[in-house]
Protein backbone atom coordinates (compact mmCIF):
# COMPACT_ATOMS: atom_id res chain seq x y z
CA UNK A 1 0.00 0.00 0.00
CA UNK A 2 1.51 3.40 -1.04
CA UNK A 3 0.69 6.62 1.46
CA UNK A 4 -1.85 7.69 -1.59
CA UNK A 5 -3.69 4.27 -0.86
CA UNK A 6 -6.67 3.73 2.12
CA UNK A 7 -7.59 -0.05 3.20
CA UNK A 8 -11.45 0.25 4.28
CA UNK A 9 -13.82 -2.24 5.46
CA UNK A 10 -17.10 -3.77 4.02
CA UNK A 11 -19.79 -3.89 6.20
CA UNK A 12 -19.53 -7.50 6.09
CA UNK A 13 -17.69 -9.87 7.90
CA UNK A 14 -13.59 -8.70 7.88
CA UNK A 15 -11.37 -11.47 5.99
CA UNK A 16 -8.76 -10.68 4.55
CA UNK A 17 -10.82 -10.67 1.53
CA UNK A 18 -13.05 -8.48 2.27
CA UNK A 19 -10.81 -5.53 2.18
CA UNK A 20 -10.79 -3.03 -0.32
CA UNK A 21 -8.14 -0.86 -1.34
CA UNK A 22 -9.40 2.69 -2.44
CA UNK A 23 -7.71 5.57 -3.89
CA UNK A 24 -7.25 8.55 -2.45
CA UNK A 25 -6.12 11.52 -4.10
CA UNK A 26 -6.67 15.28 -2.92
CA UNK A 27 -7.91 17.36 -5.59
CA UNK A 28 -6.66 20.33 -4.39
CA UNK A 29 -3.19 20.01 -2.34
CA UNK A 30 -3.69 21.59 1.41
CA UNK A 31 -0.94 24.44 0.54
CA UNK A 32 -0.14 25.65 -2.79
CA UNK A 33 2.94 28.44 -1.26
CA UNK A 34 4.98 27.65 1.81
CA UNK A 35 3.71 31.04 3.06
CA UNK A 36 0.52 29.52 3.74
CA UNK A 37 1.64 27.26 6.66
CA UNK A 38 0.12 28.23 9.72
CA UNK A 39 3.48 28.53 11.27
CA UNK A 40 5.14 30.34 8.55
CA UNK A 41 5.89 33.56 10.99
CA UNK A 42 8.08 30.84 13.06
CA UNK A 43 9.37 29.02 10.48
CA UNK A 44 10.69 31.38 8.34
CA UNK A 45 13.27 32.84 11.43
CA UNK A 46 14.76 29.40 11.31
CA UNK A 47 18.36 29.30 10.34
CA UNK A 48 19.79 27.10 7.93
CA UNK A 49 23.33 26.15 6.99
CA UNK A 50 24.24 26.23 3.39
CA UNK A 51 26.85 24.27 2.09
CA UNK A 52 29.11 24.92 -1.12
CA UNK A 53 32.07 22.20 -2.14
CA UNK A 54 34.80 21.46 -4.08
CA UNK A 55 35.99 17.99 -4.45
CA UNK A 56 39.70 17.29 -4.04
CA UNK A 57 41.75 14.17 -3.49
CA UNK A 58 44.83 13.48 -1.68
CA UNK A 59 46.20 10.70 0.19
CA UNK A 60 46.72 10.20 4.02
CA UNK A 61 50.46 11.23 3.94
CA UNK A 62 49.08 14.48 1.95
CA UNK A 63 47.08 14.80 5.00
CA UNK A 64 49.55 14.58 7.58
CA UNK A 65 52.55 17.10 6.28
CA UNK A 66 50.06 18.97 5.38
CA UNK A 67 51.56 23.02 5.35
CA UNK A 68 50.36 26.71 5.29
CA UNK A 69 50.39 27.39 1.71
CA UNK A 70 49.94 24.22 0.65
CA UNK A 71 47.96 24.34 -2.77
CA UNK A 72 45.21 21.64 -3.94
CA UNK A 73 44.10 20.99 -7.69
CA UNK A 74 40.58 20.21 -7.76
CA UNK A 75 38.67 17.75 -10.00
CA UNK A 76 36.36 20.26 -11.38
CA UNK A 77 37.72 22.99 -13.82
CA UNK A 78 37.97 26.14 -12.84
CA UNK A 79 34.54 26.87 -14.90
CA UNK A 80 32.29 24.63 -13.56
CA UNK A 81 29.76 25.62 -11.10
CA UNK A 82 29.96 24.41 -7.48
CA UNK A 83 26.85 22.08 -5.95
CA UNK A 84 25.33 23.70 -3.54
CA UNK A 85 23.66 21.76 -0.09
CA UNK A 86 20.87 22.45 2.91
CA UNK A 87 21.61 19.60 5.17
CA UNK A 88 21.41 16.23 2.44
CA UNK A 89 19.34 18.23 -0.03
CA UNK A 90 21.05 19.97 -3.37
CA UNK A 91 19.32 23.37 -3.64
CA UNK A 92 21.11 24.11 -7.16
CA UNK A 93 24.72 25.10 -8.21
CA UNK A 94 26.88 28.50 -7.92
CA UNK A 95 30.22 29.99 -8.66
CA UNK A 96 32.25 31.13 -5.88
CA UNK A 97 33.34 35.35 -5.71
CA UNK A 98 34.81 38.10 -3.88
CA UNK A 99 32.67 40.53 -2.48
CA UNK A 100 33.92 43.13 -0.23
CA UNK A 101 37.37 40.98 0.62
CA UNK A 102 35.36 37.94 1.55
CA UNK A 103 34.01 35.18 -0.30
CA UNK A 104 31.10 34.74 -1.80
CA UNK A 105 28.51 32.26 -3.94
CA UNK A 106 26.49 33.43 -6.96
CA UNK A 107 23.46 30.97 -7.30
CA UNK A 108 23.57 30.26 -10.73
CA UNK A 109 21.16 27.71 -11.15
CA UNK A 110 18.39 25.81 -8.55
CA UNK A 111 17.59 21.93 -8.51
Amino acid sequence: MTGTELATRNAEAVTSASLDLVRVAPKVPWMMRIEEHPYWETLAQLRVTMRAGVGLQFKVRDLLALKEGQVFESFSPATDDVPVRVGQTQLGWSEFEVQDQRMALRLTRLG
